[in-house]
């Protein structure tokens, strides 16, 4: 994640596909758990997060902020429809000021 310069990064299992995303907090979060003298996570998957929220590339920014906002997660992994999850992008909450910033 530091070499190609991503905070985020999509987890994939055959079948489905999406199963998780792991970030930078959900790492320094085991990170910290580990020096606590917790069991040390040794997989992608002992510290992804599971629970993950998805958008179409069609859906508003006014919307994705929004469930951002709502759900209190600074990404969403951004699907090619809404009836598979096959992910083609993350959108971030950086991205959308930026977007603003733009304007």
């Amino acid at each position: 994640m530091t070499k190609a310069n991503v905070r985020a990064l999509v987890v994939m299992v055959s079948g489905c596909g999406l199963t998780g995303i792991v970030s930078t907090t959900d790492l320094v979060n085991a990170a910290l758990e580990s020096n606590d003298g917790d069991k040390k996570a040794s997989t992608v998957g002992d510290v992804m997060t599971t629970s993950v929220l998805t958008v179409t590339p069609d859906a508003p920014v006014s919307e994705a902020a929004k469930l951002m906002i709502d759900r209190g997660v600074h990404r969403l992994v951004v699907v090619e429809n809404a009836e598979n999850c096959l992910p083609i992008g993350i959108l971030s909450m950086g991205d959308i000021v930026r977007s603003l910033s733009e304007d």
